[in-house]
């Protein structure tokens, strides 16, 4: 039996569709965090912007929301941005996942 590596792992996994939602949600939450920090916005403020609850904002922020584009786009307006969806070549979804696969080799 074939041993296969973690980098064997890592590249099968970027071939599947989860992989990429996951990176989608992890560079939408990190973008979100960090407006809020520019703006000075606290999880709570962010959720009363929205009618919701603070542990809604944290579930969000967590990436454990339910992420459609209406939602992600009701947060981005709830701080005065807007939400802009585009496809490109393919890459690692976030600088954690660049530092990940570096950490591999």
């Amino acid at each position: 039996m074939t041993e296969i590596t973690f980098k064997q792992m890592f590249a099968e996994a970027r071939r599947m569709p989860e992989y990429w939602e996951e990176g989608a949600v992890l560079d939408f939450t990190e973008a979100l965090y960090i407006a809020m920090e520019e703006q000075g916005v606290t999880r709570a403020e962010l959720a009363r912007r929205l009618g919701t609850s603070q542990a809604y904002i944290t579930r969000v922020l967590g990436g454990h929301a339910n992420f459609t584009l209406k939602t992600m786009s009701k947060l981005a307006l709830a701080l005065g941005l807007q939400l802009e969806v585009g496809l490109g070549p393919q890459r690692l979804p976030s600088v954690a996942a660049q530092d990940e696969e570096e950490d591999a080799r």
